[in-house]
């Protein structure tokens, strides 16, 4: 109904837009808010690449986008010691590291903290909060058997690092860290 008062007759192509837009809605929240926010953010796609018509496609790009901006606000209220996580992992993986070990990053996250001035967790606690961001899907975290030396786990970026850098830059305490050092913080950065 609210749809049909939103968009005009005939700017959806068919009812397959509005279930789909209900069936993702229904599959993530049941909420019918992220229905109307998916098919809005939609609308707002086929008004920008001009076509006559809200598509499927436009429903699903919309989707895209509302994750994007969600996993970005997600990662702007992080704690500053899982930002810190964070910015080392995202700087490893800057150093051509697909995936590093959790001693490897609480090493750099030691650094980082004495740059700072910041009393660093420790690694256990490091840990949880790699874990963390492991269910917020940020970064992949498995672990390994290293035979003898015992199990490791390897983490790597589950997202894009240009998000993470975004997140990045916009915090003024780890803006502290180029400040604190000759090398620009944030380089150009692989995808």
């Amino acid at each position: 109904q609210r749809a049909q008062l939103a968009f005009r007759e005939g700017a959806l192509e068919g009812p397959g837009v509005i279930n789909l837009c209900a069936a993702i809605a229904a599959k993530e929240h049941g909420d019918a808010r992220r229905a109307l926010d998916l098919l809005r953010v939609a609308g707002e796609i086929a008004e920008r690449e001009g076509a006559e018509k809200v598509s499927e496609e436009h429903v699903r790009a919309a989707q895209h986008v509302i994750e994007r901006d969600h996993l970005v606000e997600a990662l702007r209220t992080l704690p500053m010691h899982s930002k810190l996580v964070l910015y080392t992992i995202f700087e490893l993986t800057k150093q051509g590291r697909g995936k590093a070990r959790t001693g490897d990053i609480y090493n750099y996250y030691l650094n980082v903290c004495r740059r700072l001035h910041v009393e660093p967790l420790t690694q256990r606690r490091v840990s949880s909060l790699i874990n963390e961001l492991d269910m917020l899907g940020v970064v992949a975290a498995h672990l390994k058997s290293r035979g003898r030396h015992g199990l490791s786990k390897e983490v790597k970026l589950n997202v894009s690092v240009n998000q993470v850098k975004q997140v990045l830059e916009e915090d003024s305490f780890i803006k502290k860290l180029s400040s604190s050092d000759s090398s620009p913080l944030f380089e150009a950065s692989p995808q």
